[in-house]
């Protein structure tokens, strides 16, 4: 049985959606030599890498067995999703061999997709069964569309509406995989302008006049300022939205400034009631508070307005 062409358009769409994270190697050429000169274990960056890329190694494995055993049970006859899922597996090979963990990760899903079409009625229903719960957890717009994709009725149900539904679940899993890393990113850099923020003030405080009370006004606005920007990346990772790193950082460094409008609120509130002697704790308080303030209201307007979905 020829490969449809609707699994062929998913395919070439969902590589398309994560050529720039995952760029696959090309199968046919390669110089004589090349893999003896590649060392997985000299290119990992970290212990993360090298963990995701044992379990990416493990699941490939383990995914060849169950393929030859679709393979063997349907026969060898026009069995053009089995070669196709074979090549799938040795990108993922060669993706390990260069340490491409996204890359590999692709490869293994889309041959998981091709070994659908080895799958018997049985098979077939209760893997839409799973995708839909996996669906049901899923908070952007591929979750619904899953939903879509696969009623309830088996008559509707499909080969080709399953690899579908599962190539939304991949591009979903792979986007979350690579917000996690950005955002891990993002909130390392963000304790790295604390510590120098902390190291730059400091002398300052140590001085005398206004100097001494301004610094530390802006140290507590720029903490509350990274205080807010990491509660809202924490809070968005399920978002579809990626931020840009001058997009999240350039709230914080406004808000460190907006600690200087809560020091000269508190000022003008301190002339009114005639107080003679500050008080430091409301001071930085106030300064970590607008700071916050700040940020967030920043972060709000730099944001598009979602688009409402009309009502059926």
């Amino acid at each position: 049985m020829p490969m449809p062409k609707l699994a062929e358009l998913r395919e070439s769409s969902s590589t398309t959606n994560f050529s720039s994270a995952a760029t696959l190697p090309q199968p046919l050429v390669s110089s004589p030599g090349a893999g003896a000169t590649r060392n997985p274990a000299k290119t990992k960056t970290n212990s993360d890498d090298g963990r995701v890329h044992s379990r990416l190694l493990r699941e490939s494995e383990a995914f060849r067995v169950e393929l030859a055993f679709l393979e063997r049970r349907n026969g060898h006859e026009q069995n053009s999703w089995a070669a196709a899922a074979h090549e799938q597996l040795d990108n993922v090979a060669r993706c390990l061999d260069s340490n491409d963990i996204e890359g590999g990760m692709l490869c293994l899903h889309a041959a998981q997709r091709y070994a659908v079409y080895g799958l018997n009625k049985t098979e077939l229903m209760a893997r839409a069964y799973i995708l839909r719960e996996e669906a049901a957890k899923i908070p952007s717009w591929r979750g619904e569309a899953i939903e879509g994709l696969l009623p309830a009725g088996d008559d509707e149900l499909t080969p080709e509406r399953v690899i579908d539904a599962m190539a939304l679940r991949d591009e979903e899993a792979t986007n979350q995989y690579y917000k996690t890393r950005l955002i891990g990113d993002y909130l390392r850099i963000l304790l790295i302008i604390c510590s120098l923020a902390v190291v730059a003030l400091l002398p300052f405080m140590l001085l005398a006049g206004p100097a001494r009370m301004i610094a530390p006004v802006l140290l507590f606005g720029l903490l509350g300022a990274c205080f807010s920007a990491a509660h809202s990346l924490m809070r968005g990772k399920n978002e579809s939205r990626i931020p840009n790193v001058f997009v999240m950082l350039t709230p914080v460094l406004f808000g460190a400034v907006a600690g200087l409008a809560g020091y000269a609120i508190y000022e003008y509130i301190a002339w009114v009631l005639n107080i003679a002697s500050p008080h430091t704790g409301g001071v930085f308080g106030l300064a970590f508070l607008f700071g916050v303030l700040g940020q967030r209201v920043l972060s709000r307007l730099a944001v598009p307005k979602r688009r409402k979905k009309p009502r059926g």
